[in-house]
């Protein structure tokens, strides 16, 4: 206080009292503006946060935007066209055609950015930008799954999308997220507008989409790695000799070591890998088709155990693949597995969900259905490791019976078209058609000509 006393007492005698009391009153104005400011921003940034994050344009703004868009799309096509003395430059040509979906996208245009992303990805594939391209093929996929267009139409759409997502990304080594895609492109396959009864889908799963949910599976897990590879009701492992083995394989094999060297060497084991094959469990669960919901399950499990940590997620897993075999009224299965398997991990033999598993076990090996409704009690001694489990999981769970198999929805005939309808490959066939069209059109097709489409979507 003394120090601050002395200053103003010096500049009082240099400056006088005027000096003094402008400096002061200097100092407090900025202050007070500042803080109305800070409440300003802050009130703004609070409005701004309940918004949604993409606005589109109206009036005016949306006439000029369009306008730069055709020019990016103009742009584009000059740049793949070839010359006298230039040849196609696909570098430019995805460049504009990514600016332009972007102008596109302001200006809510879903058709039209989907497209211009296409043609974007197919641009980036000819120079080697996988990645990139993958990523195209990605939000052009959410953009069709989110637009107006027919249920069967989103699915032949959003099916050969995430495929094309998948191929580039195994192109650029990215084998993690290319069985992600390949999981979305399986699922996509089973876009529909029921809900669940009970947890369950009243229709069956199609094949096409189990052939591709469990290809994906195994682009995570090659098959000789998966103890439950027998169970795997589609397709033939990759990492089969077809010279060495029956053609009526089933997947009740022993691979040699070089072959189990190379399957370890094509295992994901990346951050989260396990999550994304849950995802593939769920829906196998969903549509009741438990024996494909064990192979995936089986994935899970190598992966975690190939990290060489025991968590509480390995508890989950281990748990999960005796309630699925329970559900397929196995329990001589399920018995020898928990013993031989699951019991040899110490830390298992501890957890909520080893003793979850114990209890059914007993319970319906000695066909008790009182202990078996005392086992999955949701308010009973299990009622932790039954809250850890999936929704899914345990909606199975209140299902299993002290014979046979889980309870399963009854199926109905779907009155939309299914996946495996012939009409869907037709559909498919058809859109694929339309999408060369539509290329060809913006400079990216083959030197063919064909008719237009019947969409009226002229791109010149």
């Amino acid at each position: 206080m003394a120090y601050r006393r002395n200053a103003e007492s010096n500049r009082d005698a240099l400056f006088g009292n005027a000096a003094s009391a402008k400096v002061s009153s200097l100092n407090k104005k900025p202050a007070a503006r500042s803080t109305t400011t800070t409440s300003t921003s802050t009130s703004t940034t609070s409005r701004t946060s309940k918004k949604p994050l993409t606005r589109t344009l109206t009036g005016q703004a949306k006439i000029d935007k369009m306008k730069e868009a055709e020019e990016y799309r103009t742009k584009a096509k000059k740049a793949l066209q070839r010359g006298l003395f230039s040849s196609p430059d696909p570098i430019a040509g995805g460049m504009f055609y990514h600016r332009a979906a972007e102008a596109y996208k302001l200006c809510g245009e879903n058709r039209l950015e989907r497209l211009h992303r296409i043609a974007s990805a197919d641009c980036q594939l000819g120079h080697g930008a996988y990645a990139t391209a993958a990523q195209e093929y990605v939000k052009a996929a959410e953009l069709s799954k989110d637009s107006e267009e027919t249920l069967e139409r989103k699915r032949a759409e959003c099916t050969k999308l995430y495929a094309d997502a998948a191929k580039a990304w195994k192109e650029e080594n990215e084998l993690g997220r290319a069985g992600e895609c390949m999981l979305l492109s399986g699922f996509s396959l089973l876009l529909t507008e029921e809900e669940t009864v009970g947890g369950q889908y009243l229709e069956k799963m199609s094949k096409d989409a189990m052939t591709i949910i469990e290809a994906a599976v195994e682009s995570y897990v090659p098959d000789p790695l998966n103890l439950y590879k027998s169970f795997r009701q589609t397709g033939v492992s990759s990492f089969v000799d077809p010279d060495s083995t029956p053609s009526d394989y089933q997947g009740d094999w022993e691979p040699d070591e070089a072959t189990l060297n190379l399957c370890k060497n094509h295992m994901v084991k990346s951050s989260f890998a396990h999550e994304t094959l849950a995802k593939a469990i769920h829906k196998f669960v969903q549509y009741g088709e438990y024996k494909s919901a064990l192979y995936a399950a089986g994935a899970v499990t190598a992966i975690l155990e190939a990290d060489g940590f025991s968590t509480i997620t390995l508890s989950r897993a281990y748990c999960a693949e005796t309630v699925l075999m329970l559900a397929q009224g196995d329990v001589v299965a399920a018995d020898k597995q928990f013993l031989e398997i699951h019991l040899q991990n110490n830390n298992y033999l501890s957890s909520r969900e080893c003793k979850l598993a114990e209890d059914l076990i007993r319970a319906i090996k000695s066909r008790d259905p009182d202990e078996l409704d005392v086992a999955r009690d949701p308010n009973g001694s299990n009622r932790a490791a039954l809250a850890n489990l999936d929704p899914t999981l345990r909606n199975l769970v209140a299902f299993l019976k002290i014979s046979g198999a889980a309870k399963k929805k009854a199926s109905v005939p779907t009155s939309g078209p299914v996946a495996n309808n012939p009409s869907t490959n037709q559909g498919g066939d058809q859109l694929q058609n339309e999408l060369d069209d539509l290329m060809n059109g913006m400079g990216l097709g083959s030197d063919e000509v064909e008719e237009d489409d019947d969409d009226d979507l002229d791109l010149r």
